[in-house]
């Protein structure tokens, strides 16, 4: 399936300066969670539309039908979640010899006040700024940036799996390889879903929502279910 995109005069060079510009951006040392993603939210638009003169070129459709679009989510996190909760995490902890460290979200355990916080900012930069990036506007510049040819799409969805999984790296080994795997997934639903960006937010959204909830009740070891059931450890 190709990429759709708009005619553009855009030179391959102000592509790539403006890819490295807005991912690099997360690095930055001056800017925090979520107010990083608030500014690579608002560049990606004003970038898109100034380009384009739409941001239907980076997922938000027109014609969207939401309740359609809400279901296919929903199903989609019913479907996915444990496949990847009870035997892909296991089988990855089992192969690097670590399981995922989500001790950075230890302090969110019966805080409520720290949740609700919490839920609001991973909403406006993880489910929707994330997927903005790593999906919407990242298969933009790389459409542009690659020559046309049988596997690009699938390289895309390769390519844009590892740059959502490098910001990961604090989870450790594990951690990077299960984010590199649902770069993946998001990448392919946003390939299968003919490029609307809602469903991939939304799931998201719920996959998020669902650890942090997890973290509140204390329940992360929710994560390790599947090692001790079927791997022993």
């Amino acid at each position: 399936m190709n990429i759709p995109l708009k005619k553009t005069n855009q030179s391959k060079l102000f592509t790539l300066l403006q890819l490295l510009l807005i991912y690099g951006f997360i690095f930055n040392p001056w800017t925090s969670f979520p107010y990083t993603f608030v500014i690579i939210i608002i560049a990606i638009f004003s970038l898109t539309y100034w380009n384009d003169k739409t941001v239907a070129t980076i997922g938000f459709k027109t014609n969207t039908k939401f309740l359609k679009i809400i279901g296919v989510a929903v199903l989609l996190f019913v479907a996915l979640v444990p496949v990847l909760d009870f035997i892909i995490q296991p089988l990855v902890s089992k192969l690097t010899g670590e399981i995922a460290d989500y001790s950075a979200f230890e302090a969110l355990a019966n805080n409520f006040t720290l949740y609700a916080k919490y839920f609001l900012y991973i909403l406006i930069s993880a489910a929707f700024g994330e997927e903005i990036l790593f999906r919407g506007f990242l298969f933009r510049q790389l459409n542009i940036l690659l020559p046309q040819f049988k596997f690009k799409t699938l390289i895309i969805v390769v390519l844009t799996a590892i740059l959502f999984s490098l910001p990961h790296l604090y989870q450790g080994l594990s951690g990077l390889i299960m984010t590199f795997i649902f770069g993946l997934i998001f990448a392919t639903i946003y390939v299968k879903s003919n490029y609307n960006l809602w469903i991939t937010i939304i799931f998201h959204g719920l996959v998020d929502i669902m650890f942090l909830t997890l973290a509140y009740y204390d329940k992360l070891d929710y994560y390790t279910l599947g090692n001790e059931l079927f791997f022993g450890f």
